[in-house]
């Protein structure tokens, strides 16, 4: 009998991590380097389009094809960059397979997250190779993750690329990065819509920071942190001016563009929320109002940055 009961909880916790483990996807990348290295015995261009179809497109879970979708890749996008950058690709791939040995610690960081925030919805996650355009993303309950990002280190070759902004990117990265922002996404899978403003906006993303930072319990490093931390004064009077705005580009997603400062909206509302905890009594419910914010509610969003007494001192 003892040995029926021990081969049955063997199966049931067997099962268990098999669906927790399900969760975690990383077969494009396993994919697309066979992709990868069959097109680096063609010169035929047409041969080339037919691998990354076939090989990668065509086997992609259903995250890849989110991820195309959303940041607009396509068969052409891969191979012209196969193309242009062989030194690149070729000492970034080590470090997308590690991502493989991450799946138990991210486990645990998503299992911190739920004692964090005991209303946390499952998401799936998917490692993918994307266009170098985005490092994560979200869609439904979908974590997309870019690998060719967001494993990037101060090791990979980056002297393929004309702009500096990636490799200012992956200077303050390791491949512990890959966690965090897998954490960073998972927390938008959590959160509710909002308008075009830059306020709302920054809030939203300095949000999943901060929180990712609770549940990783140890300070994240970021290009737009640590220079959002060495320029505090003249960015929160910019931001002040700007805050009310509906023109992103100033403050997020314009790293192509403004290189070692882009992207510090993330770094104002990583700030605001961490003010806003900081002064909160009740822990848990300010982790709840955080995550849980209304970010269509202009009024609802103005009032959670007054409470956070950000602008205290101003």
């Amino acid at each position: 009998m003892k040995l029926i009961f021990t081969a049955i909880l063997s199966i049931l916790l067997t099962n268990a991590f098999s669906q927790n483990s399900n969760k975690i996807f990383t077969t494009d990348i396993d994919n697309f380097w066979v992709a990868y290295d069959s097109i680096q015995e063609t010169n035929d261009y047409s041969e080339k389009l037919n691998f990354i179809n076939k090989l990668y497109i065509e086997k992609g879970t259903k995250g890849l094809n989110a991820f195309m979708r959303v940041r607009n890749y396509n068969d052409t996008l891969y191979v012209k960059l196969i193309e242009e950058y062989p030194k690149f690709w070729n000492s970034i791939r080590p470090n997308t397979l590690t991502i493989k040995n991450k799946t138990p610690e991210l486990n645990k960081i998503v299992a911190n997250l739920k004692k964090l925030y005991p209303e946390l919805r499952d998401a799936e996650m998917y490692f993918t190779i994307g266009g170098l355009r985005s490092g994560g993303t979200v869609t439904n309950n979908m974590v997309l993750v870019g690998a060719e990002i967001a494993t990037g280190t101060l090791d990979v070759d980056m002297s393929e690329f004309k702009r500096d902004w990636l490799k200012k990117v992956f200077a303050k990265q390791s491949l512990d990065n890959i966690v965090y922002l897998n954490i960073h996404e998972y927390v938008h899978t959590q959160q509710k819509e909002g308008k075009k403003r830059v306020l709302n906006h920054s809030i939203k993303e300095g949000a999943c920071d901060f929180i990712a930072e609770l549940a990783l319990q140890k300070p994240i490093q970021t290009q737009y942190l640590s220079y959002g931390k060495e320029h505090k004064k003249e960015i929160k009077e910019l931001f002040k001016k700007e805050m009310f705005s509906s023109k992103l580009s100033n403050w997020l997603y314009n790293g192509s563009k403004k290189g070692e400062s882009a992207d510090l909206g993330y770094y104002i509302g990583y700030e605001i929320c961490k003010s806003y905890y900081k002064n909160a009594k009740d822990k848990s419910q300010a982790i709840k109002d955080i995550i849980e914010l209304n970010y269509n509610d202009d009024q609802v969003v103005e009032n959670f940055l007054k409470k956070s007494e950000f602008f205290k001192d101003e």
